[in-house]
């Protein structure tokens, strides 16, 4: 077995501003199973930001946002040790930050990505076979491929959506669908990443606390697929990227192996004794204790691989405490599997991440025990709080390279908080927590720009949604539209062209909200959301169609509630609305996934209707061309036999082939002819 790459760090920072000594850095390298290494190792430390800086036994101290790496595993340790016995209570450590957030709710499909998936696609699959046309998934950054529960070459239907949990390949041509084979690797993969022959599947696992493992899938044979290397990691999935044929992938790990000590008997003595029992445990702790550790199976039934996941020379920590997690970035050349990996890590939380194909930005936030705060501490604790960004350069197969942080005030929504543009980082957030309506938040859009070691703001605008919070991001080009909503929608519409002077130049209010927007041509976007009441109770699930083309007065042209049956009394919902991967726009229609159930009073039982809704985007207009049910050719109510296999029938995904709609459940696929619309065979997946 291929062990770690333990990459040399004399180029990871350079001097900062402080003057700090890089000369007498030089590059190390060791074995992935060493846990522990000496400061004779490690190269001197070194801090990034434009901060004067103060040396000590610990390490240099940043006061700024920059992050900066340490003089010896040692002084890891220490930095851990210092800084968790300031929390630790009686019962341990609550694992740092853990701050909820709501899904990613929008991205969108570019042209250009589609036609390089089916390139790659098309190369990957040798033979006389032509290319099909097929569309990829749903993502934010063109080039940039998202791990997801569905995938396509356009030859074959890749499918984690199981009620077992397992792996689906499903042949497909001119709607007609063959079950090729069924693989159960073991664990419940969640997301997958599809690179030519190789599959990556990707799952958090509760074992010993929150576990990563990734099952690399050799596909070769689809009739035959094969686990060639299976990977786990201490610490919880954050998402991942592919670009290049490099996957990068994205963790944050707890603190483990420390039994702690809890109070015995009631008291405050047995409360204190319990509290310096774990101080102690703390003091007596190793970095085993703090870094993530591996374990690489050996598929042949001979022991595991086992080890450290990051050296010690590739861990960074921010100038401001951001908990005792560590988030790391993990880059695997899928040329040659994920057998062999680089590292770099970061002491913090961090579950907000976009990518570009060159760089990775991670944004980390401040610790804060929200779950110990009163309703006005919360409000109190809101105000000033800071999300910190850091860059990382990912453009090549080796380890990632720490490029530049910066900080924006208040939180951010998902990953469409963030984008890229002519170099410069365009950041929307909220000065309110997305879990706590607040009278005082109100939102605003940075603009950040690298300048040496940090990304510095260089202008920004507020004002947006006073009250409310964000509820959609979309930025394209020069320009940006979000939604805020408490009880109305203001969609605002942001000049960015001149990045130091940022302003709204029109808005919009409507009820309801839009989850997801989505560019549809020029000077259009569509949105899907919900409805909502003047007093801001949600009504259902529609789709609005804005006019952008005069910023100063953004105008919805067109309403859209879905289904067909719309009443305000029914659940109507679609999986668009926290999942931008489950939306296509394909050749001016949009193909949003649905489900709706109401109680029927006449007959005294619930209704469901579900399906994929074909909506046409024509002359300004939103236009319903048809609701695919995958199954019936209507609602289907309760008593009726059909009622539970309509409810596994939901689609999740869909994509387009060859002029075939796919819609994808955990239950099977359903399969339309996009010309006529007329339903083909459902293909239903065996029990076993």
């Amino acid at each position: 077995m291929k062990r770690l790459l333990t990459a040399a760090v004399a180029a990871l920072l350079v001097a900062s501003a402080c003057g700090t000594d890089n000369e007498g850095q030089t590059a190390t390298t060791g074995s992935a199973t060493t846990t522990e290494t000496t400061s004779a190792e490690q190269p001197t430390s070194t801090t990034r930001g434009d901060t004067a800086t103060t040396a000590g036994s610990g390490g240099p101290v940043l006061v700024t946002v920059g992050l900066r790496t340490f003089a010896s595993c040692d002084a890891i340790l220490s930095y851990y040790i210092e800084n968790a016995l300031e929390l630790v209570g009686p019962y341990g450590l609550d694992g740092g930050p853990s701050i909820w957030r709501r899904g990613d709710d929008a991205e969108m499909v570019a042209e250009e990505a589609m036609a390089a998936a089916e390139a790659d696609a098309a190369a990957a699959t040798t033979g006389s076979q032509s290319a099909p046309s097929f569309t990829g998934t749903n993502v934010q950054v063109a080039g940039v491929d998202e791990a997801d529960l569905v995938k396509t070459d356009g030859f074959y239907i890749y499918s984690l959506l199981d009620d077992r949990n397992r792996l689906r390949i499903v042949e497909v041509k001119d709607g007609a669908m063959n079950l090729q084979s069924t693989l159960d690797v073991g664990f419940e993969p969640r997301e997958m990443l599809l690179h030519g022959d190789t599959l990556l599947l990707v799952a958090t696992e509760w074992r010993v606390g929150a576990v990563t493992r990734i099952a690399q899938v050799d596909i070769s044979d689809r009739r035959s697929p094969q686990v060639v290397a299976d990977l786990s990691m201490d610490g919880a999935y954050n998402g991942s990227r592919l670009s290049g044929g490099v996957a990068r992938v994205v963790i944050t790990s707890n603190p483990v192996g420390i039994e702690w000590e809890h109070p015995r008997g009631s008291g405050l003595r047995a409360e204190q004794e319990a509290i310096e029992a774990n101080r102690e445990l703390v003091r007596n702790s190793t970095l085993g204790n703090w870094l993530p550790s591996y374990v690489l199976a050996d598929l042949e039934g001979g022991d595991p691989e086992w080890g450290q996941l990051v050296d010690c020379s590739n861990v960074l920590a921010p100038g401001v405490f951001s908990g005792l997690n560590t988030l790391s970035i993990l880059l695997f050349d899928l040329s040659a599997g994920i057998t062999d990996w680089t590292t770099a890590s970061v002491v913090a939380e961090g579950d907000t991440i976009y990518a570009t194909p060159e760089s990775v930005y991670v944004a980390t936030s401040r610790w804060v025990d929200w779950g110990a705060l009163s309703e006005d501490d919360v409000r109190s604790e809101s105000r000033g709080y800071t999300t910190l960004i850091h860059k990382f350069d990912t453009s090549t197969s080796g380890r990632p390279v720490y490029e530049a942080s910066g900080e924006v005030e208040g939180f951010l929504l998902n990953q469409f908080s963030m984008d890229e543009y002519d170099g410069d980082l365009r950041v929307a957030a909220t000065s309110g927590p997305s879990w706590w309506w607040t009278e005082d938040s109100e939102s605003h859009v940075t603009v950040l720009r690298p300048e040496g070691d940090l990304l510095e703001e260089i202008g920004s605008v507020w004002g947006l949604g006073e009250g409310e919070r964000i509820f959609s991001v979309r930025f394209m080009g020069p320009d940006a539209y979000v939604v805020t909503f408490r009880q109305v929608d203001p969609l605002y519409a942001l000049d960015l062209s001149d990045p130091a002077n940022p302003e709204v130049l029109g808005e919009l209010k409507i009820p309801g909200f839009s989850s997801y927007l989505h560019p549809v041509g020029e000077d259009l976007l569509l949105g899907v959301g919900q409805d909502a009441s003047p007093e801001g109770w949600v009504e259902g699930l529609q789709v609005s169609l804005f006019d952008v083309s005069d910023p100063t007065d953004p105008i919805r042209v067109a309403q859209l509630l879905l289904p067909e049956a719309h009443d305000p009394d029914m659940y109507s919902w679609s999986p668009v609305q926290n999942d931008h991967r489950a939306f296509l726009y394909f050749e001016d229609l949009a193909y949003i996934p649905y489900h709706a159930y109401w109680w029927e009073d006449d007959e005294s039982y619930y209704v469901l209707d579900a399906g994929v809704a074909a909506v046409e985007v024509r002359s300004g207009d939103l236009v319903l061309e048809a609701l695919l049910r995958p199954l019936e050719d209507g609602p289907v109510g309760e008593d009726e036999r059909s009622w539970n296999r309509a409810w596994r029938a939901v689609p999740e995904r869909v994509m387009v082939i060859d002029g075939w709609l796919y819609s994808v459940s955990s239950f099977g696929i359903g399969v339309h002819d996009t010309d006529t619309w007329e339903r083909g065979t459902f293909l239903e997946y065996p029990e076993r």
